[in-house]
């Protein structure tokens, strides 16, 4: 598949999701809807990778009005329901682990929420997850979350398992922060950063230190900060036009909003 009609398939994948999901509410929804529906292919061993500036383009190109109306072939429809579930799947398993973290090491203090939530991200998805996505899935959890709720709730097993590998990871708290300090120093770093560029960086620490972080907390380790650096990353500046686009958007998805509420209040009467 060319990078021409993987932008087709993904705009008309957009359409249809937006169809039978969820009203975009802002142009960074369509843009973690994208990135949620590439790395889903991917995952699935199809598609191929757009960048963020691709992933833009075809946003762009995203016409609100046209959703309704539009044809969503079989293929299609199967492709956002899977997509659409591993979503909410992906959240749940998140937010389950937040709260089973809390509920049984209490931490002294959840200042940085997000942080944590990116920690356990890498922990439920093997898949590094595109930023406008993860951006997205961040505060999907945080908006769900509640402190009281989280001390007071009966943990399953798998969820309590997964908290348990979280807490062991966050003892290399020293360790990750040097490794991400390292890892951006390198004047090398042209695109994304990869984990086998921080693995590099990671085995260097290991052999001047005398630590020992076993193998399943290493490889953890590193997809937790291949995914926090790419998320620190800027992404590229849209060009002026893009912002006007990227403006016309917002304004067509809010006036597409109210039009469609007066239609489901006319159909209430």
């Amino acid at each position: 598949m060319t990078n021409i009609s993987t932008t087709e398939s993904l705009l008309e994948s957009l359409n249809a999701y937006a169809k039978h999901f969820e009203t975009p509410n802002t142009r960074e929804d369509l843009l973690a809807i994208a990135s949620s529906i590439l790395t889903f292919q991917q995952k699935q061993g199809g598609g191929i990778s757009l960048d963020a500036e691709q992933i833009q383009q075809v946003v762009n190109q995203f016409d609100v009005k046209a959703v309704v109306n539009s044809v969503v072939d079989s293929t299609t429809e199967r492709l956002v329901q899977e997509v659409n579930q591993w979503n909410l799947s992906l959240e749940n398993q998140v937010l389950n682990t937040l709260n089973a973290y809390v509920n049984q090491f209490k931490p002294d203090g959840l200042s940085n929420l997000s942080d944590t939530i990116l920690s356990i991200i890498p922990l439920v998805e093997s898949s590094l997850l595109g930023k406008p996505q993860t951006e997205s899935l961040v505060q999907q959890v945080i908006s769900k979350f509640d402190l009281q709720s989280a001390l007071g709730q009966v943990i399953g097993s798998e969820s309590l398992a997964i908290a348990e590998k979280l807490a062991k990871l966050l003892e290399f708290g020293n360790i990750e922060a040097l490794l991400k300090k390292n890892v951006l120093a390198m004047d090398s770093i042209v695109e994304g950063i990869t984990e086998s560029l921080v693995n590099n960086e990671l085995e260097k620490i290991l052999g001047s230190k005398i630590v020992t972080i076993d193998v399943d907390s290493k490889d953890f380790m590193i997809k937790q900060v291949t995914l926090k650096l790419n998320i620190m990353q800027s992404s590229p500046s849209p060009s002026k036009s893009d912002e006007e686009i990227a403006k016309q958007l917002d304004d067509e998805i809010e006036i597409f909003k109210k039009e469609r509420q007066k239609l489901l209040g006319t159909r209430d009467t």
